[in-house]
């Protein structure tokens, strides 16, 4: 058993070590190689991911079924470090977000709601020095109550007794539609949609991935909910349209056109 859990405890430092080489990685090839001397010096971006990884751990909230962490970091820098960073937050902060997301995957941990890092301007701070608040900008209540039912539900099941096989339950959810790109750099990619979740952007592991560089990697997303497929803005720079119009979140048609950058896409039930 002492052994088992030396072997666990070793192969998730590794996860842990692995997740930061990655994410240094990302920042030596795609940021820090193009803004040269600007950030040859001083504050590096993955000090901070590495902070928010430690103020992660700092806020866990242990539930019914799960282990909840803050979704929300505040990064607070001097003025010379948000001077030199802040031009760049946007891609910098989207990035953190992603790898934010992974490293509680990676530890098993829930987070609700997208995680999100603010920049923000402390003048008391000195070159090289930073600090980070985190919080949960969504209530976690609610997800406790469907735990609690979750597992009031299985405490029953042990002990009910049937006299006779029951029928396969009844799928409710039986509806799938289709995502198709009419308009832009990536016109004929299509995407089925059924009662998982669809993440839309730039990131290479979303259902629809798409090369737009005015989308984001994480831009909107589609789950299903009440009978119909309702799309969700993921807090994108350039915002989410539907019909021409910039929605948040959106109960979806057959013959709807959203619209994420430069790119089209059409939606159709099946």
């Amino acid at each position: 058993m002492t052994y088992n859990i030396f072997i666990h405890n070793l192969a998730t430092e590794c996860n842990f070590v692995r997740f930061f080489h990655n994410l240094e990685n990302f920042f030596q090839n795609y940021i820090e190689g193009f803004f040269d001397k600007k950030f040859s010096s001083g504050l590096q971006p993955v000090e901070i991911a590495k902070q928010i990884a430690r103020r992660m751990e700092d806020g866990r909230s242990v539930g019914v079924r799960h282990i909840y962490v803050p979704n929300h970091y505040s990064v607070y820098l001097g003025q010379d470090d948000h001077e030199r960073l802040q031009p760049y937050w946007p891609a910098i902060a989207e990035e953190l977000a992603g790898h934010a997301a992974q490293h509680a995957n990676q530890r098993g941990y829930t987070i609700v709601g997208k995680p999100i890092i603010d920049l923000f301007l402390d003048q008391a701070l000195k070159p090289g020095k930073f600090r980070i608040e985190s919080k949960f900008s969504e209530p976690i209540q609610a997800e406790e109550e469907k735990a609690k039912d979750v597992a009031a539900q299985d405490e029953l099941s042990d002990t009910r007794v049937f006299n006779k096989v029951s029928s396969p339950p009844v799928n409710k959810f039986h509806i799938a539609g289709i995502l198709t790109v009419i308009e832009g750099i990536d016109a004929g990619a299509v995407a089925d949609i059924g009662v998982n979740r669809t993440n839309i952007g730039r990131r290479e592991g979303n259902e629809l991935p798409l090369t737009d560089m005015n989308t984001s990697r994480l831009h909107a997303y589609i789950v299903f909910e009440e009978g119909s497929h309702v799309i969700y803005d993921a807090k994108s720079l350039n915002g989410t349209y539907v019909n021409g119009h910039r929605v948040t979140r959106k109960r979806l048609a057959d013959g709807d056109r959203i619209k994420l950058g430069n790119t089209t896409i059409l939606y159709e039930v099946k």
